[in-house]
């Protein structure tokens, strides 16, 4: 558009070749540094691909780039990391000593995105991409079967409910699928140049419909924990009968969306959902139809889809817990966040601890976040909250970098009132 940073993602970690551990290597040397004056690059998202036999355990030939990476994420937020390893993720024939084994290699966009799976060719995330995606409002599903009597007749009609929003969710992205199958090579001179898949079979004039099939169709979810509040009384980070009812559900939109792909014989997908402006948009709707309701609508935002709500308080660990059954269903895309409280700066083994956890409770994705204040006259940095003066030179020309859904941001000012609201309520993790 001419006045906005690229949003580009690179995943990187596993190669092991001498060319390829430098390429890394001095990539985290000039992230740890900062960009232009020492500032935090906000692009491209950075993503470390965990795997054993490649960087996870000490014997592996990158372990030293991934400690390195952990103190790279402490001071300036990514990279991200990627769980190769979770059972959801691997692919069975991944080998260490095959030199193009990034191929099989899952990959994912910054904020969550995940393209693997493919109906039509191999397993792969190279040369493919997100077509559309639509988002269902579960909250609102939840509410409408609030004051139904006894919990079995509301899940009943709340499933029933959710079926008709997934069958029109479906059917409009297949509406726009035929018509995205309308454009020709073309209009796209450098996406079907080669870079997605079998582009470079098609003539200038040829449709771009039998390439698009390799892409997939998410059908997103915003507000579980507000949705199971609204069922059960209680959401799935606080009760076990409610993360019952969550994984039923999630696991539900999961099997009914790959009917879906037979049906079409596309790739659809079940989204996490980041819900960037959807959060406030769908709960303000929602408390204009059925009022203010204590934990659900009397907020600005509703929960990122599957996620434990920010204002919950609780350990690392129990979040992690929690929120890592979701993430096997929802292929199209997910994300563990941690907020960790005080300077990473000073623990980068907490960031070591949390990809872990990743590792114990079978997550695909997840991210660090954390406070980092910014000096611009001086270059001053530290991690304390509200920052308003630089105690080095005095100056009030301060960057606070924070983490909006993926990514990351100097200040809040354009951030729109639901995100704001939930940046305030988010609870910091020690």
């Amino acid at each position: 558009m001419g006045n906005q940073v690229v949003f580009s993602s690179i995943n990187y970690g596993t190669d092991t070749s001498a060319e390829g551990r430098c390429i890394i290597r001095e990539l985290l040397i000039s992230t740890y540094k900062g960009v232009g004056n020492g500032e935090t690059p906000i692009f491209p998202i950075q993503i470390w691909k965990k795997k054993r036999g490649a960087n996870y355990l000490p014997e592996d030939r990158n372990y030293d780039l991934y400690k390195f990476s952990c103190k790279v994420t402490a001071r300036r937020f990514f990279p991200n990391y990627l769980n190769l390893d979770a059972t959801y993720n691997a692919h069975e024939d991944w080998d260490a000593n095959d030199p193009r084994r990034f191929e099989k290699e899952v990959a994912t966009m910054g904020c969550r995105t995940r393209v693997f799976e493919n109906r039509h060719g191999e397993k792969t995330s190279i040369g493919r991409g997100n077509l559309s995606f639509t988002t269902i409002n579960i909250v609102k599903l939840a509410l409408e079967c609030r004051d139904m009597e006894g919990l079995d007749t509301k899940k009943r009609e709340f499933f029933k409910r959710l079926q008709k929003c997934i069958d029109a969710a479906a059917e409009q992205l297949y509406d726009r699928y035929v018509f995205q199958c309308t454009a020709i090579k073309k209009q796209f001179p450098m996406l079907m140049s080669g870079m997605w898949l079998e582009s470079e079979k098609l003539s200038p004039d040829d449709s771009v419909k039998s390439i698009l099939k390799h892409g997939t169709l998410g059908i997103g979810f915003i507000g579980l924990a507000e949705a199971l509040i609204a069922l059960t009384g209680k959401h799935h980070g606080e009760d076990e009968k409610a993360q019952e009812l969550g994984i039923e559900i999630v696991e539900y939109m999961n099997r009914r969306i790959k009917e879906k792909s037979d049906y079409y014989d596309l790739n659809y997908s079940l989204l996490s959902t980041p819900a960037e402006g959807l959060s406030g948009r769908f709960i303000k709707k929602d408390r204009k139809q059925f009022g203010s309701i204590p934990h659900i609508t009397d907020k600005k935002y509703y929960t990122n889809s599957s996620h434990v709500p920010v204002w919950y308080k609780c350990s690392i660990e129990h979040k992690a817990k929690i929120e890592a059954p979701y993430h096997e269903f929802e292929k199209g895309g997910h994300i563990f966040y941690v907020e960790l409280d005080g300077d990473a700066t000073h623990n980068p083994s907490a960031v070591m601890q949390t990809v872990d956890l990743m590792d114990k409770y079978n997550m695909g994705y997840g991210s660090v976040n954390h406070t980092r204040n910014r000096c611009k006259s001086c270059g001053y940095e530290d991690a304390s909250d509200n920052l308003e003066m630089c105690p080095e030179c005095g100056s009030k020309d301060i960057d606070t970098i924070q983490r909006i859904t993926g990514y990351l941001v100097g200040g809040v000012d354009s951030w729109n009132n639901a995100k704001k609201a939930e940046l305030k309520d988010r609870v910091k993790h020690n």
